[in-house]
């Protein structure tokens, strides 16, 4: 994936600033966000146990590498061997024949070659090509080589001429039973292809988490700097009262007590501005960790967001939710491969309960002589040849092993299946509260908008009662701290109603989709 964010850096006397809108700061953070790489936890219901795992682009590229290694089932294997042996024989009597063997010795040498595998419809194939050269002493117990002629070499060690046995062959062997519609290596191939897909679905979820954990810190910074100049403007109205209090004190028009409880509200709304400007640098630290990898070189930054908290209406409809998150949300077609991997096991364990009935062929060819060319010859002239065939039946008395692993994937099916459904459950349940939030927060918006506004006027009529002496600064106090109130509620109001939002779209699987976002996992 590759994003470009278009923020402006402004450098001034103080602190950097860095101005940013909300798809900037996403598209910067899926850029160089870790977690994206290693994957991280993702919240999906109340209940621990709701929790998944999502795995990283890092897990997504292991689950490939795993699938693409499945394949090697496939691979043909070479084998080659050379081999030598030497071999001193005593003279001995072999009964088997009723003759004496007398001693000498052997040197074997040995050339093999092979070539074995499996194809696609479960047929074992085996190609074996081999020569043996034979070579050594005997000795000679003749002592006539022809009635009355004598032989020279009675009793001495002849060497033995140069013997070259070949032999190449093709062996087959089809599984016409056990094994024959699915196996042990075609069973890892398709269970690897959905961890792929599971993991695809895992990262999609986390990045979708992490958008939604953008879009939340986004709106908490801004609401955090709002409520910096709410709090801003409570104080410079305490100040504003203490400055005149004091001209009235000092004329002797108020009581000094009058004068201490506005001195006693500046301090207040001093000290919650303090702890407005902590909050600020909280939401910032927040942000910051989401959309770069490297905090020291943002840390003295300080961010600005270019957006407003403006509460604009949207509308949802509760089936179209439905059935977008059942369509879109990761983990619950994550949850659905699950459920197809054990049906795959099962569909394998089945196939095992019967027993193993092999279809065999053999063909070869074979020569011997006392040269490595005339041997190979007698092969390539289909002098000696042999074949034959087979069929092959072995199982278990009990198949008590195999009938227990049946079981057991049958079980293992039926448990996926259940998550399944209580997955499903989970994720309407998740849009309904998630909608009826965005409907409440909503109205929270514009009642809050509407407390606002009367605070403003109530204080603007009891300063002008102060004004004209028919009220007391004590009045004029509650009046402001009503408005910072309402202010302050109006801004946590607004915020959470665009920050249910993104848990709608999240909760309907549409986070991506509405942030313009498109993940090609190749």
């Amino acid at each position: 994936m590759a994003f470009s964010a278009a923020a402006q850096t402004e450098s001034t006397n103080g602190a950097p600033k860095l101005a940013l809108s909300l798809d900037e700061c996403i598209r910067m953070a899926l850029k160089d966000n870790l977690t994206l790489q290693v994957g991280d936890r993702v919240a999906l219901g109340d209940a621990a146990d709701l929790d998944l795992r999502a795995v990283g682009a890092l897990g997504v590229e292991d689950a490939r590498y795993a699938a693409e290694g499945a394949y090697g089932y496939y691979d043909p294997v070479f084998s080659a061997s050379v081999g030598q042996n030497y071999r001193r024989q005593p003279p001995r009597f072999e009964s088997s024949i009723g003759q004496f063997i007398s001693p000498g010795s052997r040197w074997n040498e040995d050339f093999a070659l092979g070539l074995d595998g499996v194809l696609p419809t479960g047929t074992r194939y085996e190609f074996d090509a081999g020569m043996n050269r034979l070579s050594g002493d005997r000795l000679d117990t003749a002592e006539e080589i022809a009635p009355g002629i004598t032989n020279s070499n009675f009793g001495k060690f002849v060497d033995l001429g140069w013997q070259y046995t070949s032999d190449a062959r093709v062996r087959v062997t089809q599984p016409l039973l056990r094994d024959f519609w699915i196996d042990s290596g075609r069973l890892n191939i398709k269970i690897r292809k959905q961890d792929l897909k599971m993991a695809e679905h895992s990262f999609r979820l986390l990045t979708m988490d992490i958008v939604q954990r953008v879009a939340l810190a986004y709106y908490d910074l801004i609401a955090a700097m709002d409520q910096v100049k709410t709090r801003t403007k409570a104080l410079e109205l305490a100040s504003q009262l203490v400055s005149e209090n004091k001209k009235k004190e000092a004329a002797g028009t108020i009581a000094p007590l009058e004068a201490r409880q506005s001195e006693s509200q500046e301090a207040t709304a001093r000290t919650q501005l303090i702890a407005s400007q902590f909050a600020v640098q909280q939401a910032e630290n927040l942000l910051k960790n989401l959309i770069t990898h490297d905090f020291a070189s943002v840390q003295s930054m300080v961010l600005i967001p270019t957006e407003k908290l403006v509460p604009v209406y949207q509308a949802f409809s509760l089936p179209d939710a439905w059935r977008s998150g059942l369509e879109n949300r990761p983990d619950y077609l994550r949850a659905k491969e699950e459920v197809e991997s054990r049906r795959l096991i099962l569909y394998y364990r089945k196939n095992q309960l019967f027993p193993a009935l092999d279809l065999v062929g053999t063909y070869g060819r074979n020569g011997l002589s006392d040269s490595t060319e005339e041997s190979i010859d007698n092969i390539m002239d289909n002098r000696n040849p042999y074949y034959g065939g087979a069929v092959v039946l072995t199982f278990p008395f009990t198949f008590k092993a195999d009938r227990s692993d049946y079981k057991r994937a049958k079980t293992q099916e039926k448990i996926a299946i259940i998550e399944l459904k209580r997955r499903e459950d989970s994720v309407l349940q998740e849009i309904d509260i998630a909608l009826k939030l965005v409907q409440s927060a909503y109205q929270a918006t514009e009642s809050s908008r509407a407390a606002r506004k009367f605070a403003e006027e109530a204080l603007d009529a009891e300063q002008k009662k102060l004004e004209a002496g028919r009220s007391t600064s004590f009045f004029v106090l509650q009046f402001q701290r009503d408005l910072t109130d309402a202010a302050a509620t109006e801004i946590r109001a607004t915020a959470e109603y665009n920050k249910a939002l993104h848990q709608l779209y999240f909760r309907e699987g549409t986070t991506l989709l509405r942030n313009n976002i498109y993940l090609e996992l190749k």
